[in-house]
């Protein structure tokens, strides 16, 4: 069958011939429908051999395609709860199902997969879905019924991701509390609908480019700061709408160090800063730098039980999909869109 994978770190991706999987009794066969493209996507490919956080870790020889959805094609001979021709989406993190943090619902954390600074995960490291078929274990499939898989696949990773986040802050958003959403791109729009329809708090949306904030005003943000420069006056203005009270939970959706030192500039005592973004940054805390109280956490990934609930919001008409569709053969044309800026929605590879 026909794929795209990186097959040395530091080359492009490339078209390749592998042989199509068989699956083992709990296994699930797919004939891939879509698959979504992400930014992490390009930083893969750019990776020089050796360099952190991807090269250092994983492999190189894997097919990407990390946000997948497709049809059952085969099952294996222990399975009875799916269908062929049925629709599901993929969860892509990895997990070994016996470990503390898969026993505790954190799978994630998965010790069997970590890498390092990551994870090795479906199209990090493993086998993604840039391919005519993917195979995966029963436990990552989450069915979709009749709901169309080009739509769902952007939602196994950028919404997912933006769920989670915004999920372990969550309790901290009451009537009167503010949210803060820095990098308002595929996450981070979503971040916002989550935000909007999860609690009752005051949306700020912080991003450089107007385009971006305009959408995130169309999704349900209150107000939308232009984040120039190191950020100073984004902070003022955030400060000044609060009556200095600072923000009660910021997720920075980016992570560079200007972008982490804004979430440390407008939280407020007690608040939380949830870093997601990869940019590499990093925020000097300490007595003086951070306010008293806040809580500084990092989000990986999420779990099954959080994309079965962002599925159930989808099939409910509560979230808005935009994606700009590529077919197969166009991949390259695909990422060349993405690294320009040029997309109008998630790019998604949709196949025959």
């Amino acid at each position: 069958m026909k794929a795209f994978k990186i097959v040395q770190w530091g080359q492009p991706g490339q078209y390749v011939d592998v042989p199509k999987p068989e699956p083992g009794p709990l296994d699930v066969l797919l004939r891939m429908k879509a698959a979504g493209l992400c930014r992490s996507d390009l930083d893969m490919v750019d990776s020089q051999p050796g360099s952190a956080p991807y090269a250092n870790s994983i492999d190189a020889g894997y097919i990407l395609g990390h946000e997948n959805a497709g049809f059952v094609e085969e099952i294996g001979s222990a399975i009875t709860d799916l269908r062929i021709g049925e629709a599901v989406v993929v969860h892509h993190m990895r997990h070994c199902g016996n470990c503390e943090y898969c026993t505790d619902g954190a799978e994630q954390h998965c010790e069997a997969f970590k890498r390092n600074a990551i994870a090795a995960t479906r199209g990090c490291g493993i086998d993604g879905g840039l391919a005519e078929f993917l195979l995966v274990p029963l436990t990552e499939v989450i069915s979709i019924g009749d709901e169309d898989p080009v739509l769902y696949a952007p939602l196994t990773d950028a919404a997912v991701t933006a769920y989670h986040a915004v999920q372990t802050a969550l309790h901290r958003l009451r009537p009167g509390t503010s949210a803060a959403l820095i990098g308002i791109g595929g996450l981070g729009t979503y971040g916002v609908q989550f935000v909007k329809l999860l609690s009752p708090a005051r949306i700020f949306a912080v991003d450089n480019v107007r385009s971006r904030l305009r959408t995130a005003e169309e999704v349900g943000a209150d107000e939308a700061v232009l984040f120039e420069g190191d950020g100073a006056a984004a902070a003022a203005q955030m400060l000044s709408l609060t009556n200095g009270r600072g923000v009660d939970v910021v997720v920075d959706f980016v992570g560079s160090a200007d972008t982490l030192k804004l979430a440390a500039k407008v939280s407020r005592p007690r608040g939380r800063v949830v870093l997601v973004g990869l940019e590499g940054g990093t925020l000097e805390v300490g007595w003086g730098l951070l306010a008293t109280g806040c809580e500084f956490a990092t989000s990986l990934g999420s779990t099954r039980q959080d994309l079965r609930e962002v599925c159930q919001l989808a099939r409910s008409g509560k979230l808005r999909i935009d994606i700009q569709r590529f077919p197969f053969d166009e991949v390259q044309a695909a990422y060349d869109a993405l690294r320009a800026g040029t997309l109008t929605g998630r790019a998604v590879i949709v196949f025959p």
